[in-house]
């Protein structure tokens, strides 16, 4: 059975039709992350109901964070992930590779991460078999194998090291779902394998080969976003791109910025994660058309205009750049919200026009026209 179908091509750029257990998705689609069942100081209304006409249709969690706090039985009992945080749309899973650079873990082996967790010290292991378990007992739309990511800087050495885990932690992440789905409530759940090869190009054309070898619903490529420069990342999924099929969904995970979003999905990229609009936005960084401002800058003060005119987000619909300015002033912790709900509705409506331009085969144009303005008042 297949589970995505392209309907409309321009270029490189696509429109498809991802079929998940909560319905069917069109692609392009950008989901922020709501890492422990939910946003920084944001809720799943917030992400529901944006501004007018416009909601977050897919989200991501960490499926390894929700397995130590609030742990997966909680979650089970509340009938899965989508009921426990009230969330209709679908969700994804990652496995939680990426904190692999962060200091709870110990060590790596062949047969998973070991690691304390953060919450009482305790020793964990993390193996493919876990993770899927886990996965499936959330019960997300879409699960991630389990992955090693080498990080920025990493010597080749390293780089294939943790290339070759994850090789063989995808087969196995792919063997014990498909063994374990098969009595499970959540049996229709997909699963998307994850191509590393940090910034090689040779390594990433290797792993590209191997994981879309593999009988994955989706492909990703991991590995970037990680504080590399962006023609790094580029050539890193160019790599990888000429290798995976094309009528499979393709993933970039931690990308978020407009241009970023913009230049991937002219490679044929359909869907992206990120913390960047909201973690930026709680920084006083908000996106308008003509480019990124400063909200806490002084200049706004006297400001009594929505961020932007003709902006139907919640925000811009109800208070002046003036009140946030002020609010950033004195620290209230209600105005990161408020940026919060602008960027994420801005980087939505992107999506939504970027798919009315491939729909109209206008792409080209629409993203040139968009950068050319994007990039015409740098602060």
């Amino acid at each position: 059975m297949t589970h995505f179908t392209i309907t409309h091509q321009d270029g490189n750029a696509r429109i498809g039709q991802l079929q998940t257990a909560h319905g069917i998705i069109e692609t392009p689609f950008f989901m922020p992350a709501a890492t422990k069942a939910t946003g920084k100081i944001i809720t799943t209304d917030d992400y529901k109901n944006l501004g007018k006409d416009t909601t977050t249709k897919a989200l991501i969690a960490n499926a390894l964070i929700l397995s130590l706090r609030p742990g997966i039985n909680i979650i089970a009992e509340a009938g899965g992930l989508h009921k426990f945080m009230n969330f209709p749309g679908v969700i994804f899973t990652d496995c939680g590779g990426f904190q692999m650079s962060r200091s709870i873990f110990d060590t790596k082996s062949k047969k998973g991460i070991h690691f304390r967790n953060p919450y009482d010290n305790s020793k964990v292991i993390l193996t493919p078999q876990k993770i899927m378990e886990i996965e499936l007992t959330l019960g997300s739309d879409v699960a991630m194998m389990l992955d090693d990511m080498s990080g920025w800087g990493a010597t080749k050495e390293e780089a294939i090291l943790a290339m070759d885990n994850t090789h063989r932690w995808g087969e196995e992440s792919l063997n014990h779902h498909r063994r374990l789905k098969q009595d499970h409530q959540h049996k229709n759940q997909l699963l998307f394998g994850i191509i590393q090869g940090n910034f090689y190009p040779d390594l990433r054309e290797q792993s590209a080969k191997f994981i879309n070898s593999l009988d994955f619903d989706g492909v990703a490529i991991g590995g970037v976003a990680i504080g590399e420069p962006k023609e790094e990342m580029y050539r890193a999924v160019d790599a990888a791109l000429p290798h995976i099929t094309k009528d499979k969904p393709r993933y970039v995970m931690g990308v978020g910025s407009p241009e970023e979003l913009l230049e991937l999905i002219s490679r044929g990229i359909d869907c992206f994660d990120s913390v960047y609009p909201s973690q930026v936005a709680r920084h006083h960084t908000l996106f308008t058309r003509d480019g990124k401002i400063s909200i806490d800058r002084k200049e706004y003060a006297h400001d009594f205009t929505p961020i932007e005119p003709d902006c139907q987000c919640h925000t811009c619909q109800h208070y002046t750049k003036a009140y946030l300015q002020h609010l950033c002033k004195v620290r209230e912790p209600i105005v990161k919200r408020l940026k919060s709900i602008h960027n994420l509705y801005f980087i939505q409506q992107l999506m939504e026009k970027t798919k009315e331009a491939i729909k109209r085969t206008e792409f080209r144009r629409f993203k040139e026209e968009f950068l050319q303005q994007w990039n015409s008042k740098r602060q």
